[in-house]
């Protein structure tokens, strides 16, 4: 057994309980890096299978890429998985660069085929390591992106991290191995190329070893993160509470903290927040309350003295049209209906409504607050603005937005769970009322 292959034997073992004994599906790109190790999987009799994107973005190259791994597992006599992409089509619809929507489209299929393997496993290097430090470095990511690579991330292996590129072509060469050579890694036309053809070599002119030095740093940084993080973790568990489906934080006890900027942007930042947004909310923290903020994923209400956030709703909900009282009760609501015989016994309770149930008029409507909704509140002859209603009750913004409003034939009968309208109520002419009493949604 070769010194990479004891290594890579040992490396594994570290990642993984009882490695000999897990199904492992190997992303295979047909390249040096991946056929070096799908032999040391091979050699060392593991049960693993192959899976293969063609991007199409190489034209015949990317066929013969194919054809090649399909010859590899025909050798280690291992199943293949293989994945057509039109990657242009997907990359032209998203905007973003080919790169990330070739990452996103393999990672996303190996999700898919890896339900029925216990870890997807790639074949990064010490040197996609450094690179990696280097770019991020260059795009700002902060301390997190600094740990480079994870060798282990949840079900996703990285076996090979602790090798250089070096190690693996002389061990390609040792054992006789073929592989195709995507003639696009030559390219400086990607960002990670450059650095790796002209970056790395300048900085190995003053450190030969720039590699393993970079890693070492990144080793380093992943344990100062690891009791940054760990930290930071204690505070934000001290000042964040989650109430309903909203998470908040106190603004006064934000300020109070020391680092209330960096704590800010360590909580938002995971939900997509970026730097520049966050500043903005730190800014902001003093202003005025109503103001919302977004990521692709959340957005975070600045309100009177808690900061609200939640994850952005897919879509408006629309208006539910309720055709009788039993489509009304699948809505969260009971219903009883009763003569003025038996009188209603009033509470403060304002998730219950007593109505005259001739005043009602089907299709009764489910909807929520619109711009403009006003109505005549229980015992006032004039008119309110729901907005009024709100702001005088202390609504954040968000809740407004999940408030129901009860209507018949476009008159507000019920801001649920706040104020009845006066024109609906029971009076000396009511012969039947209803009991509508609401429960909440699922």
């Amino acid at each position: 057994m070769t010194h990479l292959e004891q290594q890579f034997v040992s490396q594994l073992q570290s990642l993984v309980d009882d490695a000999p004994r897990r199904r492992y599906l190997l992303a295979v790109s047909g390249g040096r890096d991946s056929s070096v190790l799908a032999h040391l999987f091979h050699q060392h009799h593991l049960d693993f299978a192959l899976a293969h994107c063609n991007f199409h973005l190489r034209g015949t190259e990317s066929d013969r890429d194919e054809q090649f791994v399909r010859t590899l597992a025909e050798k280690y006599d291992k199943p293949l998985f293989v994945k057509q992409f039109d990657t242009m089509k997907v990359q032209k619809a998203s905007g973003r660069s080919v790169e990330m929507v070739a990452r996103d489209l393999r990672y996303a299929w190996f999700v898919e085929l890896a339900a029925d393997y216990d870890y997807i496993v790639t074949a990064h290097h010490a040197n996609d390591n450094a690179e990696t430090l280097i770019m991020n470095l260059l795009r700002g990511t902060g301390l997190k992106g600094l740990t480079g690579i994870p060798a282990k991330n949840g079900q996703i292996l990285r076996p090979l991290l602790t090798f250089t590129a070096e190690e693996i072509e002389q061990y390609a060469q040792e054992k006789h191995l073929s592989y195709c050579i995507d003639q696009t890694n030559l390219s400086n036309q990607y960002q990670r190329n450059k650095i790796r053809w002209e970056v790395l070599p300048k900085l190995q002119e003053m450190n030969p070893k720039i590699v393993a030095t970079l890693c070492q740093n990144i080793a380093h940084l992943k344990q100062q993160y690891s009791f940054y993080h760990y930290e930071i973790q204690k505070l934000l568990n001290n000042l964040v509470f989650k109430s309903s489906d909203y998470f908040l934080i106190s603004i006064d006890r934000l300020l109070e903290e020391k680092h209330a900027k960096l704590l800010l942007y360590e909580w938002l930042n995971p939900m997509g927040f970026t730097e520049d947004t966050v500043q903005k909310i730190y800014v902001g923290l003093r202003g005025r309350s109503g103001v919302v903020f977004s990521s692709p994923t959340h957005e975070l209400l600045k309100d009177r003295k808690f900061l609200i956030l939640r994850e952005r709703p897919t879509h408006p909900e629309a208006p539910i049209f309720c055709q009788n009282m039993a489509e009304l009760e699948r809505q969260g609501f009971s219903v009883s209906r009763h003569p003025i015989s038996e009188p209603p016994t009033f509470t403060r309770n304002a998730d219950v409504l007593f109505v005259d149930a001739e005043k009602l008029h089907f299709p009764l409507t489910l909807r929520h607050w619109r711009a403009g909704d006003a109505f005549q509140p229980l015992g006032m002859s004039g008119w309110q603005k729901l907005s009024d209603l709100f702001n005088n009750a202390k609504v954040n913004r968000f809740d407004k937005e999940r408030i129901l409003i009860l209507c018949s034939e476009n008159q507000i009968v019920w801001v649920v769970g706040h104020r009845a309208d006066d024109r609906f109520k029971i009076d000396e002419n009511t012969p039947y009322y209803y009991k509508i009493t609401y429960h909440g949604r699922d």
